[in-house]
């Protein structure tokens, strides 16, 4: 006759469970701090120094930008309305080309991506708006006005002009301050900014 098992007391059974559900934890422990945690570490490093690159290269973008459009401004009484617009024209597009190349760099936090696509957005309406005002000009000097007709114009669009301009940089400030904040705050940093 074979010998039935011995019933397995309830202290053994809740050893079993407990070492089972120890060497669970421990497991997933080690695993966690000797892998993953280290890839999240490496992978929150490279993001944030992506992070700072991005960020300061097109903050160097709108410096440069800045600086040789304060020199088309003081350089405007030398050069005939055409050759201004042509100016302007091509260092908006520089300047948009830049922000789409720095746009390739890797890595970086989505909000930098952003930060640039609203900027691009921004300048291309600038630039529409700078084009209506030159082709008024071109469209007011076709009637042959005076010097005087042609001041008192000046006067008059000018500050749609800069008011349009004002209205477009407005815009997107709360949305871009925000992302700012946010990435100086996720990062424990403090990007440059112009």
């Amino acid at each position: 006759m074979e010998k039935e098992p011995a019933p397995h007391s309830a202290t053994t059974i809740i050893r079993n469970i407990t070492i089972g559900v120890i060497t669970s934890v421990l497991a997933a422990t080690v695993i966690y701090f000797l892998g993953y945690n280290k890839d999240e570490k490496a992978d929150f490093k490279k993001k944030k120094e992506a992070t700072i690159k991005v960020w300061s290269a097109y903050q160097e973008n709108l410096r440069i930008t800045a600086e040789l459009f304060d020199k088309l401004k003081a350089d405007s009484n030398n050069q005939d309305i055409v050759g201004r617009r042509a100016a302007i024209s091509h260092e908006i597009e520089a300047s948009l080309s830049t922000m789409e190349n720095i746009k390739r760099e890797p890595n970086a936090d989505s909000r930098v991506y952003s930060t640039i696509d609203i900027t691009v957005q921004q300048t291309k309406d600038l630039l529409a708006l700078t084009n209506k005002f030159f082709d008024d000009m071109y469209a007011f000097a076709a009637t042959n006005p005076t010097n005087d007709e042609g001041l008192a114009f000046i006067e008059r669009v000018k500050p749609e002009f800069k008011n349009g301009g004002a209205t477009i940089k407005q815009r997107d400030s709360a949305r871009l301050a925000t992302f700012y904040q946010g990435l100086n705050k996720d990062y424990d940093i403090v990007l440059p900014k112009n």
